[in-house]
């Protein structure tokens, strides 16, 4: 799902022309950017196994060096993950929006939106 989700987010073409290609797992790089990070993985069983869809929680982090940049990434982020369709992508629902503050390698303060997401995934 990590590989699928990113290569989606990438492909969005609002998206790109905000942060081109940084849009990452786990890593912040230059700003604008985006923090990728699973936050949890629940796998769906009946008495008969493992059924295909897993619903995943990411928290997508989006940097930018003042709040107003933030602000459009993240409205860019959720337009793209609004975008998922089926067979793959069975849901992705926004769970939560919040702001925050961040520092650079050199302490320079960086704005964030966080978004959380319940992304359900097929596998």
């Amino acid at each position: 799902m990590e590989e699928a989700f990113r290569a989606a987010l990438l492909a969005h073409s609002g998206l790109a022309a905000l942060v081109g290609t940084r849009i990452d797992w786990g890593l912040r790089g230059a700003v604008p950017s985006v923090r990728l990070q699973l936050v949890s993985k629940v796998p769906l069983y009946t008495y008969a196994g493992r059924i295909g869809f897993t619903p995943y929680r990411v928290q997508a982090d989006c940097f930018g060096g003042r709040y107003g940049e933030a602000k459009r990434v993240a409205r860019a982020v959720v337009a793209a993950v609004e975008a998922l369709t089926r067979p793959q992508w069975d849901a992705c629902f926004v769970e939560g929006e919040r702001d925050d503050q961040d520092e650079d390698a050199d302490g320079k303060p960086l704005a964030r939106t966080s978004l959380d997401f319940r992304i359900w995934h097929h596998s």
